[in-house]
């Protein structure tokens, strides 16, 4: 990021300088694009792409042998404002053909929350022949020993039971992450060797402390959460079941938005904190960074979105071409997203647009 300079400074030159709005506008649009170019390592030919309207996308480079690291940006025709009213409705922002279901936890989750949770066929056939320590689900023991316990598989009702307790479990792990955080024993029992989630993101969010240098609140915040909160920073959290190679995975995400302590160019940052997910992911971090561009007439946003995911797919002699098929399809799979939110943007705010004509 281009450093800012002191507020003292900052004034001073201003009040020096004296500069005409145009030129204000053209320093701001500067800034902005200066900081997206320094902070994650673009050309100006990258810049000038995005600014015709293209996405860019990038493998980076991985700290870790199960990493798959991808940044996607993208020039939005509206406010970061804008953006951020769009989000807060994760429901309809997420609506996508590989979304298969959807729903948001309320304030003090139930199992209600997940009502409109089924699982597939292939997930009821891992469940039935689930045991600790070799289940094709992810799960912790006690979910496992619950499961073995409560569902007579010979029964009519067993797929109906299966899918209750399922939904119990993670409506009443989400209940206890939202009061004890990193404290909650979510624990993968799917294999020998057991997997804790919360030490898992700790370890994913501390190898890639360079992403988060600039918003170190936020960083604690997804850490440590619900203690560490950062100022005015809303909290939003949402299951998901999504198709995903030829699997669907249920998943619950933890959502923070946070106004940028910095200013400008920065107006939010918002992080995404995977806290379950049924296959393929041990951990995942999204971080999107909205900066102002105020270069023309009407407001437009640089999207900057990095993910980075730790996956258990890359084991064994084929594990390299594994990665590179799968970093390959990460990067389509950001392109395709990022193109179809410019696109959404755009036609609502000619559909809005319309409508205020009429």
């Amino acid at each position: 990021m281009a450093r800012a300079l002191s507020s003292t400074l900052t004034l001073a030159l201003l009040a020096a300088s004296a500069p005409s709005q145009q030129e204000a506008l053209a320093s701001s649009s500067a800034d902005g694009r200066s900081y997206v170019m320094t902070s994650f390592t673009l050309a100006s030919a990258d810049l000038d792409r995005i600014d015709r309207g293209h996405v860019f996308t990038r493998t980076l480079p991985a700290r870790e042998s199960r990493e798959i690291d991808t940044i996607g940006v993208v020039r939005l025709q509206a406010s970061a404002e804008d953006y951020v009213a769009r989000l807060r409705d994760i429901v309809h922002f997420k609506q996508d053909d590989a979304v298969l279901q959807i729903g948001v936890f309320s304030k003090s989750p139930t199992v209600d929350d997940m009502a409109g949770m089924t699982l597939d066929d292939a997930d009821i056939r891992d469940l039935r022949d689930c045991r600790t320590g070799h289940c094709g689900i992810r799960l912790p023991a006690p979910a496992i020993d619950r499961l073995r316990r409560d569902v007579d598989w010979k029964r009519p009702d067993a797929v109906q039971r299966a899918t209750a307790d399922f939904r119990r479990m993670l409506a009443d792990y989400t209940a206890e992450y939202l009061r004890s955080g990193p404290a909650v024993p979510m624990e993968y029992a799917d294999r020998s060797t057991p997997l804790n989630v919360a030490r898992e993101f700790a370890s994913l969010a501390a190898s890639n402390q360079d992403d988060c240098r600039e918003f170190p609140l936020l960083r604690r915040h997804l850490v440590e959460f619900p203690n560490g909160r950062a100022p005015d920073t809303s909290d939003i959290l949402y299951w998901s079941k999504e198709r995903v190679g030829r699997r669907s995975v249920v998943s619950i995400t933890h959502l923070a938005i946070s106004p940028a302590a910095g200013g400008p160019p920065v107006e939010y940052v918002i992080g995404s904190k995977q806290i379950y997910a049924s296959h393929y992911f041990d951990a995942s971090l999204g971080l999107t960074v909205l900066v102002a561009d105020r270069s023309g007439s009407t407001p437009s946003t640089y999207l900057v979105y990095v993910n980075r995911s730790r996956l258990d797919v890359f084991g064994g002699m084929f594990g390299g071409v594994a990665r590179a098929i799968i970093s390959s399809r990460a990067r389509a799979v950001v392109s395709e997203q990022l193109t179809k939110l410019q696109r959404t943007v755009r036609s609502n705010d000619v559909n809005t647009t319309r409508t205020k004509l009429r």
